[in-house]
């Protein structure tokens, strides 16, 4: 086996390890949808408030799976033979940054407005009590 060889398998490795992440992440957030929505059929809020708990989770571990694809993508970055390979694989990590950058942001609003949501039921509760 060349050394050439050796690099392209630990990258498609690689690679292998962030689909794996992505796949189980999707399908663990989907028996969570269940979980809620057919099986305990929480009240409104509690509904709301596992959403954007469950949201927030599958948004790391997909970043988690990308992070993965891209360490894939510099990997085979040693492989690249000529400009044109290296413009495709360029694109094709941007792309991944890109998708990375936006489900982060995505994240961090999504655990703004969790907080939010505590906030405005803790005042509220506050509310109640002093009624």
């Amino acid at each position: 086996m060349t050394p050439l060889i050796i690099i392209e398998i630990i990258a498609w490795i690689i690679a292998g390890f962030g689909l794996t992440v992505i796949v189980l992440a999707s399908f663990d957030a989907f028996l969570h949808l269940i979980n809620t929505f057919i099986i305990r059929r929480p009240d409104e809020y509690h509904k709301r408030m596992d959403l954007i708990v469950l949201r927030g989770k599958l948004t790391t571990r997909i970043i988690f799976g990308l992070d993965f694809l891209i360490a894939s993508d510099i990997v085979l970055s040693v492989l690249v033979p000529n400009l044109e390979e290296i413009a495709r694989l360029g694109g094709t990590v941007l792309i991944r940054v890109v998708l990375t950058f936006l489900i982060s942001k995505e994240t961090q609003d999504l655990e703004r407005r969790q907080e939010a949501e505590r906030e405005h039921d803790h005042l509220s509760g506050r509310e109640r009590e002093i009624i």
